[in-house]
């Protein structure tokens, strides 16, 4: 097995937000993802959110992205305005010049939340706030919308710092994604459970994927240290997320807040390279512990 650990603490190399760079396992940062941008001092997915995340030093924000009903990808987690503006309705019900007239709340919104000067924002605005400062990681809330958040990010020539994650089925005999008229052309990230005692094995099924990095979940964190060595013949990096609703058995936010070495140093030393957090400020700490 090789000595190769994820320990050091530093900006990815040379301050690249280029996904392939920062994934390989030549980096050995740790990388930070902040989920829906750094929310907590601003709004969720919102280019403030991008802004303060690039302050804080974080070296990718995951966002999430789905059509209006006259097709503009916008840039927001829920199926409806709800929760996070000040808007009413179903995003696809809705068409852009609507969903543009409502503001986004602080944090991560609710009946309680201020709201601030912040509105909806387009898929390209938050992939231009990003170049050249941070890496993006899409999530693309529904199927439909794939091929347009890669047309996107192609037009934009910003795919070099780009990540797009779809699920992937293990039993599959042919990965469809293979097919797609994008795939090699933008790196992309399979999302899978980790079948108990399985992992190497599955692995290798994917291969054919050439994945920079895979996010996974977990039932015994063993299975992830024991395949490190096929992790580093395919130079694969592993992805968690320690956000309160993974369900990573008991590896989350909450408990890291008072526990940071029994959920963040535990997986960093199972080989674990990229851990998404809604807790950015404790985890930076945390990886400044380890200098």
């Amino acid at each position: 097995m090789s000595a190769l650990t994820f320990t050091e603490t530093t900006a990815t190399p040379h301050g690249s937000c280029g996904i392939l760079e920062m994934s390989s396992r030549a980096n050995p940062t740790i990388l930070t993802i902040a989920h829906r941008g750094l929310w907590k001092t601003t709004a969720e997915n919102s280019l403030a959110s991008i802004r303060a995340a690039v302050e804080a030093g974080v070296d990718m924000v995951e966002i999430d992205t789905q059509s209006t009903s006259d097709g503009k990808l916008v840039v927001i987690h829920d199926e409806t305005l709800d929760r996070t503006t000040t808007g009413k309705g179903t995003v696809s019900d809705l068409p852009f010049d609507i969903i543009r007239q409502a503001r986004l709340l602080s944090g991560a919104g609710g009946e309680d939340a201020t709201v601030t000067g912040e509105t909806v924002p387009t898929l390209e605005e938050i992939l231009e706030e990003a170049r050249g400062r941070v890496a993006i990681n899409i999530d693309t809330k529904y199927a439909r919308d794939l091929p347009q958040v890669m047309e996107t990010v192609l037009r934009l020539n910003i795919a070099d710092q780009v990540v797009v994650k779809t699920d992937i089925d293990l039993d599959a005999k042919h990965f469809e994604v293979l097919d797609a008229d994008w795939f090699g052309k933008i790196p992309h990230m399979p999302m899978f459970r980790v079948r108990p005692g399985r992992f190497a094995e599955d692995l290798r099924q994917i291969e054919a994927l050439k994945a920079p990095m895979i996010e996974v979940k977990f039932q015994n964190l063993e299975d992830i240290a024991s395949a490190r060595n096929e992790l580093e013949r395919q130079n694969i990096r592993v992805w968690i997320n320690t956000l309160d609703v993974s369900h990573c058995l008991d590896f989350n936010d909450t408990r890291a807040l008072s526990d940071p070495h029994g959920v963040w140093t535990v997986l960093a030393d199972a080989g674990v390279g990229a851990i998404q957090t809604d807790e950015v400020e404790a985890f930076k700490a945390w990886l400044a512990s380890r200098e």
